[in-house]
């Protein structure tokens, strides 16, 4: 492997495990987050449509890599499709200060010039998830954007353990312990996302699951929106009802540990 060559060569430093996690968290968490923001919001819907059919692929030295694939204005996220457009970073470091909002200009790669309009349009789509992300303090006065950011915020923060899985040794060894089992997270007439465990492969999605190994409702988007900005005493809402847990909680324990941490990554 290149990478290897190069650290025994004292050409490259390799990422610090905190570097590695959170590249892995920005591309396949948060750009993984975009399919759902498309699906939600009529601007990044119409940004998609305007995209073409273009395979966009995010590519970090030693690190991770995604790949955004749009087609008549539908958008997948895989970690290993094909592309023919791409965009190189030479660290994990330097990908987390682009996401951090720094000026960070990736490298161009792979026939970039025949897709120029695409990578134009590219930050307005990206733009838009950010402003869901971390939205002003006057949008989430909107009770419909209230709704979509802790949609979007939900379905981000439990992708993101995937990731924790796959580059913290010290939840990968937890991690081993985990059943294979199913979870839905729901608030009572809004948004629902579930969480399905596979050998330790994680995988998210929107919506609800039939006959979940374990189900966590959250009263309603305002107690939701508290918990996504850490103004919510989790101890205190399952003792009052607010966040109650139906099924086996031996796994909703097991799954929340893994959940807790991505807010040392992510903010």
């Amino acid at each position: 492997m290149l990478s290897s060559m190069l650290t025994r060569l004292g050409l490259h430093t390799p990422p610090t495990v905190r570097d590695r996690v959170r590249a892995g968290m920005h591309l396949h968490a948060v750009l993984g987050a975009l399919p759902h923001l498309v699906r939600l919001d009529e601007e990044a819907a119409a940004t998609a449509r305007l995209m073409g059919k273009v395979a966009i692929e995010f590519r970090v030295f030693d690190g991770p890599k995604v790949v955004l694939s749009f087609a008549d204005g539908a958008l997948k996220v895989s970690r290993d499709a094909c592309s023919n457009v791409g965009l190189f970073f030479p660290s994990c470091s330097a990908l987390n200060r682009m996401f951090d909002g720094e000026k960070v200009n990736p490298i161009p790669f792979k026939n970039f010039l025949g897709h120029m309009k695409a990578l134009q349009l590219l930050p307005k789509l990206t733009d838009r998830l950010t402003s869901f992300l971390k939205p002003s303090t006057e949008a989430l006065a909107d009770v419909a954007f209230r709704a979509k950011h802790v949609e979007l915020s939900l379905l981000v923060g439990l992708a993101a353990t995937q990731d924790l899985v796959e580059s913290d040794p010290k939840v990968r060894r937890v991690a081993k312990e985990l059943h294979d089992a199913t979870m839905v997270y729901e608030i009572p007439g809004g948004p629902v996302a579930h969480v399905k465990i596979s050998h330790g492969a994680i995988e998210v999605g929107a919506g609800p699951l039939k006959d979940p190994t374990t189900s966590i409702t959250i009263k309603d988007v305002d107690l939701a929106l508290g918990l996504v900005q850490g103004k919510v005493d989790t101890f205190a809402a399952n003792g009052s009802g607010d966040i109650r847990a139906s099924g086996n909680l031996h796994i909703a324990d097991e799954y929340n540990n893994l959940f807790d941490r991505v807010g040392l990554y992510l903010k």
